[in-house]
Formats: C-alpha cells, sequence, structure tokens
C-alpha cells in the first residue's frame, strides 16, 4: 500500500533508564513541534505497543522515520512487529561518531550541554530525513 506523503510518522525509541531516550525523544519534539509541525506527526512507542489506534493509523498511514538510541534498536523492532517498513532511520551513535561527541557525565533526568549538541545534530540529520521523505526518495 502507498503511504500518504503528506506527513512523516517521526518515532523516537523509548530508552528508559539510558540517557539516549531523552535525546531521541527531544529530538522528536523539536522536529515534530517546531521544525515541521504541519508535516509529521510523533508516534509514542508505549502507544504503539499496547496498540492505541491513532498510533497505529500514524505508522500504516504516512512514511517512518525512526530515532533509534543505542544498538538495540528497539523502536525499528516496534514498527516491524507491527507489520510496517522503516523508511528512513537516524541512529545516534553514528551521529556521536561522526561529530566525535560524547555523552559521558550526562545524566537522563537532566541533559546537559553535551546532550544538547547531540540532539543538534540529530535533530538536522533527521530534518534532512524528513524533507527527503515528504518528496518521495
Amino acid at each position: 500500500m502507498e503511504k500518504n506523503r503528506t506527513k512523516v510518522a517521526v518515532t523516537p525509541c523509548a530508552g528508559i533508564g539510558q540517557i539516549f531516550g531523552p535525546i531521541t525523544r527531544e529530538t522528536g519534539y523539536r522536529l515534530v513541534e517546531e521544525m515541521f509541525p504541519d508535516k509529521t506527526v510523533l508516534v509514542c512507542p508505549p502507544a504503539l505497543a499496547v496498540n492505541i489506534q491513532e498510533d497505529l493509523d500514524f505508522i500504516h498511514d504516512y512514511p517512518i522515520l525512526i530515532l533509534n538510541g543505542c544498538k538495540d534498536r528497539c523502536a525499528s523492532k516496534m514498527v516491524q512487529d507491527k507489520g510496517e517498513h522503516v523508511d528512513a532511520e537516524v541512529y545516534l551513535p553514528d551521529i556521536l561518531k561522526e561529530h566525535k561527541l560524547s555523552l559521558h557525565g550526562e545524566k537522563r533526568s537532566k541533559l546537559g550541554p553535551k546532550s544538547e549538541l547531540a540532539i543538534n545534530e540529530m535533530t538536522q540529520v533527521a530534518g534532512k530525513k524528513i524533507v527527503q521523505l515528504l518528496q518521495g526518495n
């Protein structure tokens, strides 16, 4: 089935207990609320896990951009478990490596300047992917 390319379903990882989750979630909020408010929807991983219809509709109807935080790639797995294909992914460890960023000393309860740099870089990369998905690439 062809997806509706008027919006992109942004799906961050849950990252419970790790700093990666707050970074991917904040990236998701910035994409959906600030950069592309009329062109994106935010998928809630816990809602998707328990089959909330709105979130299922988002991943069925729109191209999916995954914001994965760690090697487990749980957000991708969750979408695939719901029978959907991941259209694009931004992987936080790749961002950290490419920009030589470290999260050492950062806390998930209060993100600091290192996390802010990671969020900014991840948001820029993800924003480019959203534009590509909206254009059908």
